[in-house]
């Protein structure tokens, strides 16, 4: 049976374009691949990589050491990024671990790393003589040096030592050019002062779009959605990009303050989709540690470390979420070690954010010992 010819753009010989690709410059090649559907598919076709120019494969690296016991004394946290390259051939290094490009800009004071989603960093800018007072965003590509300021959030007052304020990125390039900002903040309640039977402090959520280039706070109807947006009253978010992860247009954050871990599920615009029960929670179960979520293959995954108070081992459980609409959990591997336990997974990690092909970067975490010294 004779094989199905490919087709090839402006309908010229297969061979004949990937060998016209091939003498191009990387950027060049991922920049062709937003010319049309047939153009993505050669390049993307798994008989072409070899040929083609490919981006640079390798890591940014951050010691979280830093950003987690010392955020009020780090002069610049971008001075704590590295890149390691895992290329097997020698390739010209074209990317900037410390954002040169980015510092010498003349109204930026200090970059603070943010968060990464699908390709793109997000940093906050912040003022060098206190870095409470947000000047605004930067969303970079570090592979193409392109950038985009965002203004700070004009729906939330500005933050204080008492108030709560994270900022998060989502961005799929399958789906839009255009990215999404996601602003959580909480009013703290003044310890000086004590508070009132009725005071409660509700977290309000903001998005931003760079298609419109505007803020808007997600408006709730109490009465209709009172039920689902009620985690909004008593629930905790963490700092941790770890416990963060956008995908399926989708942003999954684990919240804590209840009774068990949740994970809640907010739109692009930090509307509320759906609560995730933990797998722990269904089986009646409790984790000591918070844990981490990502994704792969289209499926929710969540890794958490049990320990056994009479033999200090540590069980490490990875678990998918098989349906996502019946919220089925599957244990997909454990590994008890006592290694594992001795390393104290649960106190520090190190960030890796992973250069790979079409100019994108993947975000993921390792974690490590406390120790400094022994940090990537």
């Amino acid at each position: 049976m004779d094989c199905p010819k490919r087709s090839t753009p402006a309908g010229l010989p297969y061979d004949a374009i990937v060998e016209i690709l091939a003498r191009l410059p990387a950027r060049s090649v991922y920049r062709f691949k937003c010319v049309a559907k047939a153009w993505r598919d050669l390049i993307d076709d798994p008989l072409n990589r070899k040929k083609l120019p490919q981006t640079l494969e390798g890591f940014f690296i951050i010691d979280i050491f830093f950003l987690l016991r010392m955020p009020m004394y780090v002069e610049s946290f971008v001075e704590h990024f590295g890149f390691i390259n895992l290329l097997p051939r020698s390739v010209p290094l074209d990317i900037d671990p410390r954002f040169s490009f980015l510092r010498k800009r003349p109204e930026i004071e200090n970059l603070l790393f943010s968060d990464s989603c699908n390709g793109l960093l997000l940093f906050d800018h912040a003022r060098k003589s206190n870095l409470l007072d947000t000047l605004g965003y930067i969303v970079c590509n570090p592979a193409t040096k392109q950038c985009e300021t965002v203004s700070t959030c004009s729906c939330c007052p500005p933050s204080t030592e008492c108030s709560k304020w994270y900022t998060r990125l989502a961005f799929d390039p399958a789906v839009s050019s255009h990215f999404h900002l996601i602003h959580f903040w909480k009013k703290g309640l003044d310890e000086e002062v004590e508070p009132l039977e009725d005071q409660v402090s509700v977290l309000s959520v903001c998005a931003y779009s760079s298609e419109t280039g505007t803020w808007s706070q997600s408006q709730i109807d109490w009465n209709e959605q009172g039920q689902l947006e009620g985690w909004r009253h008593q629930g905790i978010l963490s700092y941790d990009t770890s416990q963060y992860v956008f995908f399926n247009c989708v942003l999954h954050v684990i919240l804590f303050g209840f009774d068990h871990v949740q994970i809640v599920a907010l739109d692009v615009q930090g509307r509320t989709q759906r609560m995730i029960t933990m797998p722990a929670a269904a089986e009646g179960r409790c984790w000591k540690y918070k844990g981490y979520i990502g994704h792969s293959q289209g499926r929710l995954h969540y890794i958490n470390n049990e320990v056994d108070a009479h033999d200090q081992s540590c069980e490490l459980s990875i678990w998918v979420l098989q349906d996502y609409d019946r919220q089925e959990w599957l244990l997909k591997d454990t590994e008890l070690s006592e290694a594992l336990w001795k390393k104290e997974l649960h106190r520090q990690q190190v960030g890796l954010l992973s250069c790979g092909h079409s100019s994108r970067l993947q975000c993921g975490f390792l974690s490590s010992t406390p120790e400094p010294t022994n940090s990537i």
